[in-house]
């Protein structure tokens, strides 16, 4: 099964119409492709759902890319299927991440961990039959509109809108990269400290990675080797400051619970919880110190990146 990452033969001359309704199709056949597995197989292999998410936010990249192509009323459509299912198997997928996680966990390992390890796995395998319910409930609600949109949408793709639109893909990709090019950087150059600051920079990150897998090759092959490399570090970087707070804030929660309603329970447990928890928030700090690395390089990218157009 394809993760859909590139699309094949996309060209800086060809007509936006015509890039569109390419991308539109590859993108939604892999929705397509992974929400059935997603849902009837859920514990079969944690890519179905995984993968099911890269899909549903790829799609909603390639709609922001030539939302000006598509009908207003078909677009809307489009993005409203495509929020359901993504925010269920983002649920699904947190869960997967978190249970596979305690297994690597230094803290819950040995005899003080394991009590910890076994109460968390259970509470986590819950939490995931839970979050596979709700991405069963999108499936049914929301799948069959977006079989029905995916469907048609490619073929109600026309010329862009606008007062000066653009005529090719080339054209259409040096403005959108470099929109979203300069709000990545502007960002980054900020310094954010807070993880909810470092959250927004991973989420401008994100559209900058999945606008360049539309339009990397309208541009020099430096774009692809070097600029999206070093933008996937970033989300990678980001993302671990962002498992590790919103993971401690959920690690707390817990705790709190557990030891009103369980005291004798939690007794056997605290071991491992507490230094489960104490692992996981040394998480963002060390992330904060690997971001200022990688921003010191990202400074390097950007000062040689020339883009005077696209390429051909």
């Amino acid at each position: 099964m394809a993760d859909g990452k590139w699309v094949a033969g996309l060209v800086p001359g060809m007509p936006v119409a015509e890039a569109a309704r390419a991308v539109l199709t590859a993108r939604f056949g892999v929705v397509r492709q992974y929400l059935p597995p997603a849902v009837e197989k859920p514990y079969h292999d944690p890519e179905y759902v995984h993968q099911l998410r890269v899909g549903t936010r790829r799609s909603a990249a390639a709609l922001r890319a030539f939302g000006d192509c598509l009908p207003r009323k078909a677009l809307r459509a489009a993005k409203h299927h495509l929020r359901a299912i993504r925010r269920a198997a983002g649920d699904a997928r947190d869960w997967d991440v978190f249970r596979l996680g305690l297994a690597k966990a230094k803290a819950l390992a040995g005899a003080d961990g394991r009590p910890a390890r076994d109460f968390l796995t259970g509470y986590a395998l819950g939490e995931r039959a839970a979050a596979q319910a709700r991405l069963v409930e999108a499936a049914a609600t929301a799948g069959p509109g977006f079989a029905e949109v995916s469907d048609g949408l490619p073929d109600l793709v026309r010329d862009p809108d606008g007062a000066n639109p653009p005529a090719t893909l080339g054209t259409l990709a040096a403005v959108q990269f470099g929109e979203l090019l300069r709000a990545f950087t502007a960002a980054a150059d900020a310094n954010p400290t807070d993880p909810a600051d470092l959250h927004q920079l991973r989420i401008l990150g994100k559209r900058l990675r999945y606008a360049l897998e539309i339009f990397a090759d309208c541009f020099p092959p430096r774009v692809k080797e070097v600029v999206y490399p070093a933008v996937e570090k970033a989300q990678e970087l980001l993302g671990e400051v962002q498992d590790a707070a919103v993971g401690w804030e959920r690690l707390s929660a817990l705790r709190d619970r557990v030891r009103l309603a369980a005291p004798a329970d939690w007794l056997r447990v605290e071991d491992g919880f507490e230094g489960l928890m104490r692992a996981v928030r040394e998480k963002v700090p060390a992330g904060r110190d690997a971001f200022q690395a990688w921003r010191k390089e990202w400074a390097k990218v950007v000062a040689g990146l020339k883009l005077d157009g696209p390429s051909g």
